[in-house]
Formats: C-alpha cells, sequence, structure tokens
C-alpha cells in the first residue's frame, strides 16, 4: 500500500498488478491493444488500492475533460432529481463526472458561456423549456449534446417521450369519463414538447366531438406557484372546469392544494391530471392520476446516446422516441 501521506497513484497500480504503469495508462484511458488476462488484474488493483486518475493530468493527454454538462431546468421539480440521480450514476460508471448547470431560459448566455470555459466533453439538456433558439445556442458550442425531448436542432441527438400521443392519452382518459369542460395549466408554447403536449390533447377532444374553450387554458412556466395561482383563477370562473390537465406533476400537485384550500373536492368536483409519474405521485397525500413518460429509460438514453456520440463524431444523428402511458389513481372520475 502507498504512504497515508499521499494518494494512491499508477505507479503503485502497476506495481501491485505487476506491470507497467503505460500499461496502466492504457487501460484507465480506454485504449485497446491489451489483453483480457492483463486488464483484470490492473481492474483488480485499482479496486483493491480505490485508485481514482486524475482527470487534470489526463485531459493534457486526451484532451478531454471527463466532464459531461447537464443542464437541468426546476430544481424544485423532482422530475428533474430522478433524471439526475440516475444520469449522474451512469456517467461515474463510464469515467466522467457531471457538471450541474441551470437551464433558466433568461440565462442562456450565461449558460453557454460556462460550458465554453469549463471544456466539457458533452452537454445532456434535460430542460424541456429552451427555445430552439437557446438550444442551438448551446448546440453551436460544437460539443456533443443530446436533447431530452423533441429537439429543435435536427443534427442533434434526442431522447423524448411521445408528447403529442401523452397528450392525446390525457384527453381520452378525461373525455371518457365524461368530462367536456376541461381546463388546462400548461408550460410556455413555445417550447416543442409543451406545443406536442396540447396539440395531442386538443386532437384527442377534437375527436370526440368536445369543443376546447380557449378561457380555460392557462400559460404558466410549470412551477408550483404559478400553478396554483393558475388553478385558483380557473376554479373560481363563473362556470369552472370539471377537469383540469396540468403538464406536469408539480403543476398538478399546485391545482390540488389550489383546490383544496377552496374548499373543492377532488375529484367529486375537479378531476385533476398530471403528466411525469414521478415519484411523489405515488404518495397517499397526492395518489395522482397521471401520464407516465418513461423518466429512468429516458436518462440511462440518454448518457448512451452520448457516450456513442463521443466514441463516434460522425455518425448520423439518434432520435428516441419513447411511448407514453395512462397511470390511473384517485384524483380523477367520471362525472
Amino acid at each position: 500500500m502507498p504512504p497515508k501521506s499521499r494518494g494512491v497513484t499508477s505507479v503503485d497500480v502497476a506495481r501491485a498488478a505487476g506491470v507497467s504503469q503505460t500499461t496502466v495508462s492504457r487501460i484507465v484511458n480506454g485504449h485497446e491493444g491489451v489483453s483480457e488476462r492483463v486488464r483484470a488484474k490492473v481492474e483488480a488493483a485499482i479496486q483493491q488500492l480505490d485508485y481514482r486518475p486524475n482527470l487534470s493530468a489526463r485531459s493534457l493527454v486526451t484532451s478531454r475533460t471527463q466532464t459531461i454538462g447537464v443542464v437541468l431546468g426546476d430544481p424544485r421539480n423532482s422530475y428533474y432529481a430522478e433524471l439526475l440521480h440516475t444520469i449522474s450514476d451512469d456517467l461515474n460508471r463510464a469515467g466522467y463526472r457531471a457538471l450541474i448547470l441551470s437551464g433558466r431560459a433568461d440565462t442562456t448566455e450565461d449558460l453557454a458561456r460556462t460550458l465554453r470555459e469549463t471544456n466539457v466533453d458533452g452537454v445532456i439538456l434535460t430542460t424541456t423549456l429552451l427555445s430552439p433558439d437557446d438550444e442551438g445556442r448551446i448546440v453551436s458550442l460544437g460539443v456533443p449534446a443530446v436533447t431530452m425531448g423533441p429537439g429543435a436542432v435536427p443534427d442533434n441527438d434526442s431522447i423524448s417521450p411521445d408528447n403529442i400521443d401523452g397528450g392525446r392519452i390525457a384527453g381520452r382518459h378525461l373525455t371518457s369519463l365524461g368530462h367536456r369542460r376541461i381546463g388546462v395549466i400548461a408550460g410556455p408554447l413555445r417550447t416543442t414538447s409543451v406545443h406536442d403536449r396540447h396539440e395531442g390533447f386538443l386532437a384527442e377532444l377534437a375527436a370526440a366531438g368536445v369543443e376546447f374553450d380557449p378561457a380555460l387554458l392557462d400559460v404558466a412556466d410549470l412551477d408550483y406557484t404559478r400553478a396554483f395561482e393558475a388553478a385558483t383563477r380557473l376554479l373560481q370562473l363563473p362556470e369552472p372546469p370539471t377537469a383540469l390537465f396540468c403538464h406536469n406533476d408539480l403543476v398538478a400537485f399546485g391545482a390540488l392544494n389550489a383546490a383544496k384550500a377552496l374548499g373543492i373536492g377532488v375529484p367529486d368536483e375537479v378531476s385533476v391530471l398530471g403528466f411525469d409519474d414521478v415519484a411523489m405521485s405515488a404518495w397517499e397525500a397526492f395518489d395522482l392520476t397521471t401520464v407516465r413518460q418513461p423518466i429512468l429509460d429516458m436518462a440511462h438514453g440518454a448518457v448512451e446516446l452520448l457516450l456513442a456520440r463521443l466514441a463516434a463524431p460522425e455518425q448520423d444523428a439518434a432520435h428516441v422516441l419513447l411511448p407514453c402511458s395512462l397511470v390511473e389513481r384517485s384524483t380523477t372520475r367520471a362525472l
């Protein structure tokens, strides 16, 4: 074992494995041409000694920082926490570290500058609230990027739930329960994900012969406070909606609490439907009916796409579309 006064180095690993330091370096940096027997000995020594490669030194040799920028949306939304947990774990297993950055639309120029200055090897855009111009500004940095949503840049890899079908699922569920006056609390319609979700919902209402009242649409920022305010307005209309379709579960939580504050029963007086199926949705306090998007599959898939792009920069862009499904709980009911 190395002296406690210094950390474990590649020399220590080489000595423990009975190989040269060059061989250790080749294995750590992912080079081929090393036998499986030697690789197994080195990996066993790495694990035994708890060796952590010096990323700064490695970047001088490989021109990579082993850092991936992960651009998040509102951190108060547990959807992003669930994504981040899986993405970080997958990146760590692949030898990368995650640099967490805010994806608020009003800081996009600062965000692009930070990504450029930190010299990240790639970017995963998890936020769905970036406009096409904002996304294009980040992609134009020239580093591999994966968009978790229907990307606005065709040459950029993307993985997304089928938002159009997700909106259709929401519309089909509520109209099948007999609802005809349905309110919608949406995110900014300029973003592709929100637009597609809303268009799918409207298409399903039209297919059911239900005319949507534009006065029942409230465009919020997909956050709790705005959702509470929007739901309060809608539920206090002279002719309030009998159901609310909320464009994410955090918005639905705001709507549930607004109804409670107004003394309106859910689902007896108003049905509430979310979108995402974050873990909290199944908690007994909420027991939220929601449209599930495959959050963990999207997180795993985003990392896989980015690693594939790093390994083969010239390959054609991949666009993965994952299905949504309905999860029925206790916040919706038939009229």
